[in-house]
C-alpha cells in the first residue's frame, strides 16, 4: 500500500461511502454526504436513475446513528433487489450489489467495527488510498476491492455446502489463490502439535508435489502460535526472517501466512507464497484472508462434527452405500403408488386454501407459486388499476385476467378479450374504436369498439407487445382522456374501462430498443404479475391431466381414460415448453388414440426422447426430493413402511430416510401415524 507518513490528527480521515452506479454501459463515482440518499427515476433524487423499471422515489439509503448504512425500498414498483434477493428494508455492507432493473449499484465502505477508530490514510481497513489517482484508476480500484468482496461471498456460500473436510480445504486454497495470485497455496492443519499439509496448489491449479517441504514452517509455526498473521514484500531481505533457514531454501520473495483458530484452539493456517515476485500481496488480500480465516474456522468445525457423527454409527462409505439402497426401495414404492393416476389424483386436496379472498377455481392449481400470485391478486382486485399479466405462451394469462374481472366491483359487466396480434393493421383502430356507416369502403352500418362494448367492464388486451406503433399512440391517449372518437365519427365517447393486458414477450427490452412506447407501458404496468412456466409448476401436472381428462369424458359421455406408470413418468418429466395449452393438446391427442388406458407409445415423440435423453433416477436423492415429484399419499406411505421395518425405531428410521429426527417427528404428527399392535419388539422409539 502507497501514502506518506503523516502527523495522525492530521492524516486521520473518516472516509465517506461510495456508490459506483452502472447503467447504460456507463459507470461513475459518487460520494455519500447526506443522511438520506434518495435513489429513483425523479430529478429530486439524490441518485437519479435512468431505467424504466425504476419508479420516481425507487429506494434510500439512510445513515444510521452507529455510522452504519441501510437501505430502504420505498414503496416501488418492482422491489429494491441487493444481491440477489427482493428486500425491504437491509443493513448494507461493503460490496453489497443494489439492483434497480438493470442498473446495478455497488456500495462501498468500511464496516462498523472499524468506523469508530480514527483511520490513517494509509492503513485504512478496506480501501488502498484514492488520493492522487484519476478518477478512471480510482473506479478500477474500487471495482477490484467489489470482486474480492463478492469472492468472499461466493466462498462463504460454498463452504457451508461441504462436509467433508479435504473437499473444504482444497475449496479454499483453490479460491484464495486465484484471488490473489499466488504461485502457491497451502492449507496446514495442526495434527498433534505438527503441522500437516491437507490442500496444496499452484496458480495453475495443480496439486504442490511433495508439498509438505515446499512452504517455510517456521513462518506457519509463528503465525500459529502468535495468533496473528505474518506478511513480507521480501521475505529474503526481511529481518524478521531472513535468519529463517527455509527462507533461503526456498528462495522466496513475497510471503503471507494468516492463522486459523476456533476460540482457544489453534486449528492451522492458510500458507500463500511467491518465489518471483515481491510487493506480490496487498493490505486487501491481508484482510480479505482473514475474513476468509474466520469462515473457514466455522466450516472445519462442522466438518469436524459431521465426521465424527459419522463414525459413531458406522463407515461414511457404508452409510452412503445404506442411503443409496434404501433411496432405492423408496423410488419402488413411489412407482407403486402411481400406476394409476386417478388413484393419486382422489388424495390431493382440491380446495385452494381458505385465506384468500376471492374464488380462484377456474384456475387448476396446488403450486405454491400460483398462490402466491392469488395473494396479490386478492389486494389489486377491488381497484381500478391496469394490470401486466407476463409469462410464456399457454401460461394461463387470460384465466388470471378473467379472475381479476369477475371478483372485482366490474365483474356484473362485459370482459372483452381481445388478441392484439390477430387483429390486421388496417382494422385495428376500428375494432378498438369503432366507426359510423360510410366511414370506409364496407362500412355499411354504425359498429361500436372494444372501448365502447367493455365502458364500465374489463377490456384484456392479450399480446400487447404486437401491437403497431401508431396504435400504441392511439391507445396511451385513450388511457390518459378516458375518451374514443369512432373512426369517421366528430363525437367524442367518454369510457370507463379497466385494461388488463398480457405479452409473452420480454416488453422492457422492447423499451429499450424503442419497438414499444415507454410512456405507455408505464400506463399499463403499474400492477405486474409473473406467470411462472408448467416447468417450474409441476406438481400441477397431475391436477390438469385429470382435469382435461374429466372434461374430455363428460363431453364424449364415455368413460374417463386412465393413464398407466410409465405414460405419467414421461409426461411429468418433460418440460412443456408451449405450457398447459401444449398439455391439453397432447391429452386430447391421446385421449382419441388409446382404449381405455393411455400407453407411453402413444406420447408425441419430442415427449419419449426426452425421457429416453433424461434419464432421470431419484435413486441417491434424500427423501425431500423424492416426495416432492409425487402425492403426500405416498410420503405417508413411505415413512410408514420405514417405521415398520425399523420396528419403529426413530432415529434408525430418520437415517434411513436421510431426514433429520425432528422432521420425522413432525411428519408422523401430520400425518397421524400410528404403530400396530403387531409391528414387533422394540418399542422405545429412539
Amino acid at each position: 500500500m502507497s501514502g506518506k507518513p503523516q502527523d495522525k490528527n492530521a492524516g486521520s480521515v473518516r472516509r465517506r461511502p461510495k456508490l459506483i452506479v452502472a447503467e447504460n454501459g456507463h459507470q461513475k463515482v459518487l460520494e455519500i454526504g447526506h443522511k438520506i440518499t434518495t435513489l429513483g427515476r425523479s430529478h429530486e433524487n439524490t441518485v437519479e436513475i435512468d431505467d424504466i423499471s425504476s419508479s420516481r422515489l425507487h429506494c434510500q439509503i439512510e445513515r444510521k446513528e452507529g455510522g452504519d448504512y441501510e437501505i430502504v425500498d420505498l414503496k416501488s414498483r418492482n422491489g429494491t433487489v441487493v444481491n440477489g434477493v427482493l428486500v425491504l428494508r437491509k443493513e448494507l455492507r461493503p460490496g453489497d450489489c443494489i439492483e434497480i432493473g438493470k442498473t446495478q449499484v455497488f456500495f462501498e465502505h468500511i464496516s462498523q467495527e472499524y468506523a469508530d477508530e480514527t483511520i490513517d490514510l494509509t492503513t485504512d481497513y478496506f480501501l488502498e488510498p484514492l488520493e492522487g489517482l484519476e478518477e478512471e484508476d480510482q473506479l478500477s480500484m474500487l471495482k477490484s476491492e467489489r470482486e474480492i468482496f463478492l469472492k468472499l461471498m461466493e466462498i462463504n456460500r460454498n463452504l457451508n455446502s461441504k462436509v467433508v473436510l479435504d473437499d473444504l480445504l482444497a475449496l479454499v486454497v483453490d479460491t484464495v489463490v486465484e484471488v490473489t495470485s499466488a504461485e502457491r497455496g497451502f492449507f496446514l492443519l495442526v495434527n498433534e502439535d505438527e503441522l500437516e499439509v491437507r490442500a496444496a496448489r499452484n496458480m495453475d491449479g495443480e496439486a504442490v508435489k511433495d508439498a509438505q517441504l515446499k512452504f517455510c514452517k517456521g513462518i506457519a509455526e509463528d503465525a500459529i502460535t502468535t495468533r496473528k498473521p505474518i506478511s513480507s514484500d521480501d521475505a529474503m531481505n526481511d529481518r524478521r526472517l531472513r535468519d529463517i533457514e527455509a527462507v533461503k531454501e526456498l528462495n522466496l520473495k513475497s510471503v503471507l501466512c494468516v492463522p486459523v483458530s476456533s476460540g482457544d484452539s489453534a486449528l492451522g493456517a492458510i500458507y500463500l507464497d511467491n518465489r518471483f515476485d515481491e510487493n506480490a500481496f496487498t493490505g486487501n488480500h491481508l484482510r480479505w484472508l482473514e475474513m476468509v480465516a474466520h469462515q473457514a474456522s466455522v466450516a472445519i468445525c462442522n466438518a469436524h462434527l459431521f465426521t465424527e457423527n459419522c463414525r459413531r454409527s458406522e463407515d461414511l462409505e457404508q452409510a452412503q452405500r445404506r442411503l443409496e439402497q434404501a433411496n432405492t426401495q423408496l423410488e419402488e414404492n413411489v412407482m407403486k403408488k402411481t400406476l394409476q393416476l386417478e388413484e393419486a389424483i382422489k388424495l390431493i386436496p382440491e380446495d385452494q386454501p381458505a385465506e384468500f379472498k376471492y374464488d380462484y377455481s377456474r384456475i387448476i392449481t396446488r403450486s405454491p407459486k400460483m398462490f402466491e400470485i392469488f395473494r396479490v391478486l386478492d389486494k389489486v382486485t377491488d381497484s381500478a388499476v391496469p394490470v401486466l399479466i407476463l409469462g410464456e405462451s399457454g401460461t394461463g394469462k387470460e384465466l388470471v385476467a378473467a379472475a381479476i374481472h369477475a371478483n372485482g366491483p366490474r365483474g356484473e359487466k362485459e370482459f372483452v378479450s381481445e388478441n392484439c396480434a390477430a387483429i390486421p393493421m388496417n382494422l385495428m383502430e376500428s375494432e378498438f374504436f369503432g366507426h359510423v356507416k360510410g366511414a370506409f369502403t364496407g362500412a355499411t352500418s354504425d359498429k361500436k369498439g372494444l372501448f365502447e362494448v367493455a365502458d364500465k367492464g374489463t377490456l384484456f388486451l392479450d399480446e400487447i407487445a404486437d401491437m403497431p406503433a401508431d396504435m400504441q399512440t392511439k391507445l396511451l391517449r385513450v388511457l390518459q382522456e378516458g375518451e374514443i372518437r369512432m373512426v369517421g365519427g366528430k363525437d367524442v365517447v367518454h369510457v370507463d374501462v379497466r385494461v388488463i393486458s398480457a405479452t409473452n414477450k420480454d416488453i422492457f427490452d422492447m423499451v429499450g430498443k424503442q419497438e414499444f412506447r415507454e410512456d405507455l407501458l408505464y400506463r399499463i404496468n403499474v400492477i405486474t404479475i409473473n406467470l411462472p412456466p408448467l416447468r417450474e409448476r409441476r406438481e400441477d401436472i397431475p391436477l390438469l391431466v385429470d382435469f382435461f381428462l374429466e372434461r374430455i369424458a363428460a363431453r364424449s359421455g364415455d368413460e374417463k381414460k386412465a393413464i398407466d406408470q410409465d405414460t405419467f413418468q414421461l409426461m411429468y418429466q418433460y418440460d412443456w415448453p408451449g405450457n398447459i395449452r401444449e398439455l391439453e393438446n397432447e391429452i386430447e391427442r391421446l385421449s382419441a388414440l388409446c382404449d381405455d388406458v393411455i400407453d407411453s407409445h402413444l406420447l408425441s415423440p419430442n415427449i419419449q426422447a426426452n425421457g429416453n435423453k433424461s434419464g432421470v433416477t431419484l435413486n441417491g436423492k434424500p427423501l425431500k426430493d423424492i416426495v416432492a415429484r409425487t402425492v403426500e399419499d405416498v410420503e405417508s406411505q413411505v415413512i410408514h413402511s420405514a417405521l415398520v421395518d425399523t420396528n419403529w425405531k426413530k432415529s434408525r428410521t430418520a437415517e434411513v430416510l436421510g431426514i433429520s429426527r425432528p422432521t420425522l417427528d413432525a411428519k408422523i404428527l401430520k400425518y397421524a401415524l400410528k404403530r400396530e399392535l403387531d409391528s414387533g419388539p422394540g418399542t422405545n422409539g429412539q
